[in-house]
């Protein structure tokens, strides 16, 4: 009895933490709190250098580097989860901090609606984030496959963003693969799996680095993690090379275009004091077109100040065309009964006829409100950013523009991020694409250059050239690697001249032929072996 109740009243004493201990455990946990927040700022630098305006490609093969060797430290779930999300907040913050300026400088809301719009963007998308590095959480248990499984992740995440995006609602504007917009070395394997390839290598070699460098790894499971990181880095760069090094085939044409950037003031664009300004520079530039050579000239979104069809604007653009004896692709806003269109025009010097193309995938709150009615019900003074009011989307499968025999593909403004449209043109018979947009609405911002990264991709994964107009800029002419052979500078008036060389037959990549295989390979094996995981781990 005695030694029970000796027991018994030494338990308390003994399990009651001292102070020394409670202040060990405090700097213990504030130290790993410190450390995450650490890891999550730095894999938010390192995307965002690594990506358009920055551009310092090389890092994004170890941005996510400093995530993973946080969350393998991680040891509930919902701390991973919020660690994530964390990150992600602070990585897509730095990505969209053009939202900001395009609401607050160019949709006239104010400074509290444009922080919030900007912050609640970030936070939105960076749910996918934040899925993933929870997913993380579960996968590292796997060990030396961790990798693999988390680069399966990330693609069938992205993939499912572009897809609910493209069919629904979403906003895939930043894909990991688009830092390597200027490593034509390591894009090229979008020609096999699209851009998602990209976005995979990038992934494995960035948690392959950070796994190595965690305690979870080992020594031997460290080196193991870096030599299959060096190998992948490796195997991509040297198809990228060989494909590159292979003589350009000889049956070859080649399109001789003019890509204009006319530089109009946004707020300038649509006031009507400004329209014989507007006119005086767009007849300017038509007239330079004259004895130049080109077959093709184009024109931003939006190039004039109303609708082509409409006058002085038809008469002035037609008398270009007969002048210069140039088809000329322009971007116009398109009325009919009673609907607003956003669109381009195709002209030719032999005929009066207008071909047309009808923007399908519109802007969210920029073009369109997405579920409207059940928006307004919330904030009834919602209203698009853009200045003409809502429009209606393009049907799909709309028939090619021709230019002298030459099926051309085009796409406005916010479609170059979806690879589906570009797939279908490909598909019938597109052997140019022609990109026109206006991104004066994002101002001296990251957003331009964002944009035209993009097009790289979209080249590489269609094999085709890719003429790309933009009103304040960055206008472009990219070759079928995704070589940016030309560009205008933001904010200048020019003229871009080159030829784009065109296959003479129906030549199908891998990726054209196939689509999204390599997502969906990617999604079977995550969603898979995650349900596994939950399952061992819950029993």
């Amino acid at each position: 009895m005695p030694l029970f109740r000796r027991k018994f009243l030494a338990e308390p004493s003994q399990n009651k933490p001292s102070f020394k201990g409670r202040a060990a455990a405090f700097g213990k946990a504030s130290c790993r709190v410190i450390f995450l927040i650490l890891c999550a700022a730095a894999t938010a630098v390192l995307v965002k250098c690594s990506y358009p305006r920055v551009s310092h490609y090389a890092l994004g093969w170890v941005a996510l580097a400093p995530f993973i060797m946080g969350v393998v430290r991680v040891k509930k779930l919902w701390g991973a989860f919020i660690y994530s999300w964390f990150t992600a907040v602070l990585l897509y913050g730095g990505i969209f901090w053009w939202v900001f300026r395009t609401c607050y400088e160019g949709g006239g809301m104010s400074a509290a609606q444009s922080y919030g719009a900007w912050l609640g963007l970030s936070a939105l998308i960076g749910l996918q984030f934040a899925f993933w590095g929870t997913s993380c959480f579960f996968l590292k248990k796997l060990k030396f496959l961790f990798p693999v499984l988390a680069a399966c992740a990330w693609v069938a995440l992205e993939w499912l963003h572009q897809t609910i995006a493209f069919y629904g609602l979403g906003f895939p504007w930043f894909m990991l693969g688009y830092s390597q917009w200027n490593f034509p070395h390591a894009i090229q394997i979008a020609s096999l799996t699209g851009v998602y390839g990209v976005s995979f290598a990038l992934a494995f070699t960035g948690v392959s680095v950070g796994y190595a460098f965690s305690a979870k790894a080992g020594f031997k499971g460290g080196v193991f993690q870096i030599l299959a990181a060096g190998l992948l880095f490796g195997g991509v760069c040297g198809y990228g090379n060989w494909k590159l090094s292979r003589p350009e085939h000889k049956a070859l044409l080649s399109m001789q275009a003019a890509v204009m950037q006319p530089n109009i003031d946004q707020y300038k664009k649509w006031s009507p004091q400004f329209e014989a300004e507007i006119l005086a520079t767009l007849q300017d530039m038509g007239a330079q077109l004259k004895d130049s050579g080109a077959m093709l000239a184009v024109w931003p979104e939006s190039a004039v100040p109303g609708m082509l069809t409409q006058e002085p604007y038809f008469s002035l653009f037609d008398q270009i065309s007969v002048d210069a004896g140039v088809f000329q692709a322009v971007g116009s806003n398109i009325e009919e009964n009673g609907k607003q269109y956003v669109g381009a025009y195709v002209l030719s010097p032999f005929a009066e006829d207008l071909q047309e193309y009808r923007k399908i995938k519109l802007v969210p709150f920029g073009e369109y409100i997405p579920m409207e009615n059940w928006v307004r019900k919330i904030a009834s003074d919602v209203e698009v950013l853009g200045e003409l009011g809502s429009f209606t989307p393009g049907l799909p499968n709309q028939p090619l523009a021709q230019v002298s025999s030459v099926p051309i593909g085009l796409t406005v403004c916010y479609e170059s991020i979806f690879p589906q449209l570009w797939l279908r043109q490909n598909r019938a018979g597109a052997k140019v694409f022609v990109n026109v947009t206006n991104d004066a609405w994002f101002f001296d911002s990251d957003a331009p250059y964002q944009h035209l990264a993009v097009n790289a991709l979209r080249a590489v994964e269609t094999g085709r050239p890719v003429l790309r107009s933009a009103n304040t800029g960055i206008s472009a002419i990219i070759d079928r690697f995704g070589r940016v052979l030309q560009t205008a500078p933001l904010n200048t008036r020019a003229i871009l001249r080159g030829g784009a060389a065109l296959p003479i037959h129906d030549a199908k990549n891998f990726y054209t032929q196939w689509g999204d295989w390599f997502a969906w390979l990617c999604a079977v094996f995550y969603f898979t072996l995650l349900i596994s995981t939950f399952v061992f781990a819950y029993e």
